[in-house]
């Protein structure tokens, strides 16, 4: 048995010119600018029209797919601005309230620094000793004297927790309270801090209103 090898056919290249040479020519009509106005809108136009519509009814698919994507991607912005409105709220209800608890504070010390004045003003004055202890002082210039040289004495029990409660605070948010109350309050109140938690607060406060205090009680100066 005689078994002979068949040679492989040659690809049949000629064959793929022509397709070529077409394509080539359609791509050359539609590239070359007097060629495609006369197929866009010329005697072709309605040829044109026709192979459109006929692109747009196959490519429907398509489009409803990436009209899908671009919704997921919407929803997926529309969940991260959720997500930042909420946190935006969430900071607003904080604010709200730490101005609540400091308008709170300021009712309170306006209380306790009213109270302070009216005890003050009903209080027997010490003012007669305080100036029989220094021969030819008058007992009004003797009680000055005294107010001015050591405000905490006399500090009530107020005072003092009012005093523990500043030096707890940050300055900043302290400056914001302090100019709506009293001066006479707030010197002896700040008498009754150390100098270490009174300087930050001197710091943050206006210059005129430390200016205020400084000459209410020379000491906070130092």
């Amino acid at each position: 048995m005689i078994v002979t090898r068949q040679r492989r056919k040659p690809f049949p290249w000629r064959r793929l010119v022509l397709p070529l040479i077409a394509i080539a020519l359609v791509v050359f009509a539609f590239t070359w600018p007097p060629s495609r106005n006369v197929i866009t809108g010329g005697k072709l136009a309605p040829l044109w029209a026709t192979i459109g519509s006929t692109y747009d009814k196959v490519a429907t698919p398509f489009h409803f797919a990436a009209q899908n994507q671009a919704l997921t991607d919407r929803n997926k912005q529309i969940v991260a601005l959720q997500a930042q409105v909420a946190d935006l709220q969430t900071a607003a209800t904080a604010k709200d309230k730490t101005v609540k608890d400091l308008n709170g504070q300021i009712a309170e010390l306006q209380s306790q620094a009213a109270s302070a004045r009216s005890g003050a003003s009903a209080a027997p004055g010490a003012s007669p000793a305080a100036a029989a202890a220094q021969p030819g002082a008058s007992p009004a210039l003797g009680a000055s004297n005294v107010a001015a040289n050591d405000l905490t004495s006399g500090a009530t029990p107020d005072m003092r927790r009012t005093a523990q409660y500043w030096a707890n605070m940050e300055p900043d948010n302290l400056a914001k309270v302090l100019p709506k109350l009293p001066i006479p309050y707030v010197a002896r109140v700040l008498a009754l801090m150390s100098p270490d938690d009174v300087g930050p607060i001197l710091d943050a406060l206006p210059a005129a209103y430390v200016a205020q205090l400084t000459s209410e009680d020379p000491q906070l100066k130092r």
